[in-house]
């Protein structure tokens, strides 16, 4: 399998972006979406890149950026390890809980 051989420091430590996700982030730290860094022949190697992803129009981009959406690029296997199904904020949680 081909690989982008992009190298991203994550948190002091060197990992293949191609094991890396963007995710997408509420200020509160829950998460809205998320996409893998590399997929075929795409890469998304910059927040500005993702960003542009998931908001194609700078009216979606601004709206984000007020509402302080922000883009975090994660290796997947933090994600797995230490986030996974716990990806909303207790907050959130418990107001989809009780509507």
């Amino acid at each position: 399998m081909k690989t982008s051989g992009l190298i991203v420091a994550i948190d002091g430590k060197q990992v293949p972006l191609d094991e890396c996700g963007w995710f997408e982030r509420r200020p509160c730290g829950c998460i809205l979406s998320a996409v893998v860094a590399v997929s075929g022949t795409r890469v998304l190697a910059t927040a500005e890149q993702v960003i542009a992803h998931w908001n194609p129009t700078k009216r979606e981009r601004e709206k984000a950026a007020r509402e302080g959406i922000t883009a975090e690029l994660m290796a997947l296997a933090h994600y797995r390890e230490h986030i996974g199904a716990n990806w909303e904020c207790e907050q959130h949680t418990a107001s989809e809980v009780s509507a």
